[in-house]
């Protein structure tokens, strides 16, 4: 399963080393013709670390409440963490995220803010924003977050961040069913996905995936028939559904070309109607397409 239904794998921020240098003191020579000693270097004190009050047994008793589903207990004792440690990034996305998993973005989104100024260089807090603006409606400031997130995975800075593929847009709930909206960071795997939407079940089992994908062997044709748009380099789009079929090979259905990238919003849309219309892609007979990557893999 590329993302699991919970999201607590983002509460534990990533490990950043903070190096910081104080300026040299004044010295003042007493003997204009004596050499100055230079004074005993006084070793720095570590900064103090806001998350050390945070129990390590509270905290896996939160995210095991969640991912029980238990969230009345996972919000109170998440809740009990952040009242004991007020100034702890951790205890502060601990309660976001159980918020975000009741699907209470506006509710999240001050616990992530609150994460963000006493954290500023933390991606993940970052992640957990962009989760929450998305969830929440506010497509300008998603689309803010996006870009940050772009900027850590590409600035050289942050090289267990940059390994990280791709990101978590939004969660949503259609039905019965829940829809992970996910965006790589460059075009991911033989067909060039740029954008997957991952389709769990009402027990959080991955059943299918929607892509928006570029294959290249669609673009000759694209070339053929849009020449000055394929001249400024401009791409065929499709959108492919993948779902496992009883042979245990994965079969995939093509929904729509699309000439030149669409917007996220409205492949989004597409996809969350195809749902509600029970036209995800659903397990098919013992026959697989040659555009057939693993669930797994991806």
């Amino acid at each position: 399963m590329l993302f699991p239904r919970s999201r607590h794998l983002f509460v534990t921020a990533l490990a950043v080393l903070a190096l910081s240098a104080a300026p040299l003191s004044a010295q003042t020579l007493t003997v204009p013709t004596q050499t100055a000693k230079k004074p005993a270097a006084t070793p720095l004190a570590p900064p103090p670390n806001p998350d050390a009050g945070v129990s390590p047994n509270a905290e896996a008793k939160v995210i095991a409440n969640l991912e029980s589903h238990n969230f009345a207990a996972a919000l109170t004792g998440a809740k009990a963490i952040l009242a004991a440690n007020p100034d702890s990034p951790k205890a502060n996305k601990l309660v976001g995220v159980v918020l975000l998993d009741q699907h209470n973005a506006a509710d999240a989104l001050p616990y992530f803010q609150i994460a963000l100024r006493l954290s500023p260089g933390d991606p993940t807090v970052n992640a957990l924003l962009l989760q929450a603006y998305a969830e929440s409606g506010d497509k300008v400031h998603r689309d803010q977050q996006r870009a940050i997130l772009r900027s850590y995975h590409n600035d050289g800075r942050h090289p267990v961040f940059a390994q990280i593929p791709s990101f978590l847009i939004e969660t949503i709930p259609v039905g019965d069913k829940t829809i992970q909206a996910s965006e790589f960071y460059t075009p991911s795997g033989q067909f060039h996905f740029y954008y997957r939407f991952n389709i769990f079940d009402v027990s959080g089992h991955l059943q299918s995936f929607i892509a928006l994908e570029s294959d290249d062997a669609d673009q000759p044709l694209f070339a053929r028939e849009y020449p000055k748009q394929a001249a400024t380099g401009q791409r065929r789009f499709s959108l492919d559904g993948y779902a496992r079929a009883a042979d245990g090979k994965v079969a995939q259905s093509l929904y729509m070309f699309f000439n030149g990238e669409p917007n996220y919003d409205d492949v989004r849309n597409l996809v969350v109607k195809l749902v509600q219309e029970g036209k995800e892609p659903v397990s098919a007979p013992a026959t697989a397409s040659a555009k057939a990557p693993s669930l797994k893999s991806k």
